[in-house]
C-alpha cells in the first residue's frame, strides 16, 4: 500500500502550476479517506482544513492531480471507477469505468494517460486524458504500484507474486508491450526520480532498490519497513516512511546515504507522504480503521525532518497529492 500519487519534469504534473513563488495563489493538498467516502482539503500553507469532499459509495484510494487537463481523479475502489474533479471547487464532473481493485495510479509527465492498477482482476486500466477512453493491460499478476517517466514513454508497474520474489515490470507506454523486469523485495512501491533517472523501489522486507531507467541494479540500502516514498523537488532528497516501524527516513540522493537518523513519529503507521512546491514541507498520511491523521513537517536545506503539528482527516486516510494554481 502506497504512496502518494502527486505527480522534476514530472514536477509540472505532481506540483501543480509552475513559475515563482510569486504566481502561486493557491496550493493544496488533498488527501484520500479510504474509510470515509471523502476527500480532505487541506491548505499547504496554514496547514488548515479547507473542505470535506464526500464521494456517495465510494472507496477512494489514490488521488493524481495532471496540470494539463487541470483535474483531480481519484481512484475508487468499491465501485470500479475513476473519479474526475474540479481542482477549484471539487465538484465531481464525470467518473471513468476500469478493472475492479483499484489502487495505486499514475500519469505520465505529458498530461496524456493516467495508469491504473487494477489488484483483483490484474489488470492496468490505461486511461486517455484527452478523450478518457480506456484501454486495458492484461497481467500475469497482481499488480501493486505504478509510476511512469515525464516523457511519457516509460511504465514501470511493480507486481505481487506468490511464493516467488516481487518485481518490477517495465512497459513501453505507448505500445503496452513489456520490456523487461526484475525482481525485488516484498510489497515494492515506485518512484522515478528524473533528475537522476533511477527508480527507487521501496519495500517491506527492509531495502530500498536504486534502479536504472533499463531496471538494473544500481545500489540497495537496509532501510526497514520502507514503504510510501516522494522526493524533493530537485531530486537531491529521496523521503520514505518506515510503515511498521513509526519512522520518516531523509535519503541523499547524492552521497546514497541517509541525511539524518531515521526521525521517530508519534502517530501509527506512517503510509504516504508528499512533499509541497518548494520542498520546504512534507504531510504524511496514517492509515489504518479507525485512523485519522495526517502529519506535518518541516525541511531544511540538508533534507532535515522535524515534526510541525497533525491535522484531522477523515476515517483512514490513505492517498495525497498536492498541487498549486
Amino acid at each position: 500500500m502506497k504512496k502518494w500519487v502527486l505527480l522534476g519534469a514530472v514536477t509540472g504534473l505532481l506540483y501543480g502550476c509552475g513559475g515563482g513563488s510569486d504566481a502561486v495563489l493557491t496550493e493544496n493538498v488533498v488527501v484520500t479517506n479510504r474509510g470515509g467516502a471523502s476527500l480532505t482539503v487541506i491548505d499547504a500553507k496554514t496547514d488548515a482544513v479547507k473542505q470535506t469532499v464526500s464521494i456517495a459509495g465510494s472507496e477512494p484510494m489514490y488521488v493524481v492531480y495532471v496540470k494539463k487537463t487541470n483535474r483531480l481523479y481519484v481512484g475508487d475502489r468499491a465501485q470500479n471507477k475513476v473519479h474526475v474533479l474540479n481542482p477549484v471547487n471539487f465538484q465531481v464532473e464525470s467518473s471513468v469505468n476500469v478493472g475492479r481493485g483499484v489502487f495505486h495510479m499514475w500519469a505520465d509527465g505529458q498530461g496524456d494517460h493516467l495508469w491504473v492498477a487494477n489488484d483483483v482482476d490484474n489488470t492496468v486500466s490505461v486511461i486517455k486524458l484527452s478523450d478518457r477512453s480506456v484501454r486495458t493491460l492484461a497481467l500475469e499478476a497482481k499488480p501493486h504500484d505504478v509510476v511512469l517517466t515525464a516523457d511519457g514513454q516509460t511504465a514501470f508497474v511493480s507486481m505481487l507474486i506468490n511464493d516467488a520474489p516481487d518485481k518490477v515490470v517495465r512497459f513501453n507506454a505507448q505500445t503496452l508491450t513489456k520490456e523487461s523486469e526484475t525482481a525485488v523485495g516484498e510489497d515494492p512501491h515506485l518512484y522515478f526520480v528524473e533528475q537522476d533517472q533511477k527508480l527507487y523501489v521501496p519495500n517491506q522486507e527492509g531495502g530500498v532498490f536504486v534502479l536504472g531507467r533499463d531496471l538494473k541494479l544500481d545500489y540497495r540500502l537496509n532501510l526497514a519497513g520502507s514503504h510510501g516514498i516522494f522526493p524533493s523537488r530537485d531530486g537531491q532528497y529521496v523521503f520514505m516512511t518506515n510503515l511498521p516501524g513509526k519512522q520518516l527516513y531523509s535519503l541523499n540522493t547524492r552521497s546514497r546515504s541517509l541525511a539524518e537518523n531515521p526521525l521517530d513519529v508519534s502517530v501509527n503507521n506512517p503510509h504516504n507522504l508528499v512533499v509541497n512546491g518548494d520542498s520546504k514541507k512534507a504531510f504524511v498520511t496514517h492509515s489504518g480503521p479507525t485512523a485519522n491523521q495526517v502529519t506535518v513537517y518541516d525541511i531544511d536545506a540538508q533534507g532535515k525532518i522535524k515534526f510541525s503539528k497533525p491535522v484531522t482527516a477523515g476515517t483512514n486516510p490513505f492517498g495525497i497529492a498536492y498541487y498549486s494554481y
